[in-house]
């Protein structure tokens, strides 16, 4: 990228960077620890723009599936009621052969197909740069925020839980 969007996008995590964290940094709780850890995707993206490496660019896919799998785990020990867990469901049973080869979870899967489908646009994309203005770049961006919003819902659902068991019970 280049241009405005790369200023944007600069700012933004130089934003992030000066932003206070959690108020227990010494122990956070599970959906802090995500956030850094996807803080950390971040900042490592930023870092590479304009001359991603094959090193860096496998370094952001793996955090990006580690991320979706730990959020799978969690889930799967938890017992925060996570809203969804019949759409989730239905979805698993109902991919294809490729990705349930994997044998990962939700986000796991989800995550693949989304990555998938940025390889096959990036692959297909001319060289004109005009990517995120084609039709099927605009679907592949709703894709990533749909992708996106599931998985902030379902970290709201553990911080709401981190929440309720904080505070104490009203007196009577």
């Amino acid at each position: 990228m280049d241009g405005e969007a790369d200023e944007v996008f600069q700012q933004a995590v130089a934003e992030l960077c000066a932003a206070p964290l959690f108020e227990s940094e010494v122990d956070p709780e599970f959906a802090e620890l995500f956030q850094l850890e996807t803080i950390g995707g971040w900042l490592l993206l930023g870092e590479a723009l304009g001359e991603m490496s094959e090193v860096q660019t496998d370094g952001i896919i793996s955090l990006a599936r580690e991320l979706a799998n730990s959020l799978d785990t969690c889930m799967d020990d938890s017992l925060t009621l996570v809203e969804g867990e019949d759409l989730r469901e239905r979805y698993l049973a109902g991919i294809g052969e490729r990705l349930r080869a994997y044998g990962v979870g939700y986000f796991a899967s989800r995550n693949l197909e989304v990555e998938g489908k940025c390889h096959e646009a990036i692959l297909a994309a001319s060289d004109d740069g005009e990517l995120f203005t084609s039709a099927a770049g605009r679907e592949l961006l709703v894709d990533c925020d749909d992708y996106s919003n599931e998985m902030l819902s379902a970290l709201r659902s553990f911080t709401k839980d981190v929440w309720r068991s904080s505070v104490p019970p009203a007196a009577p």
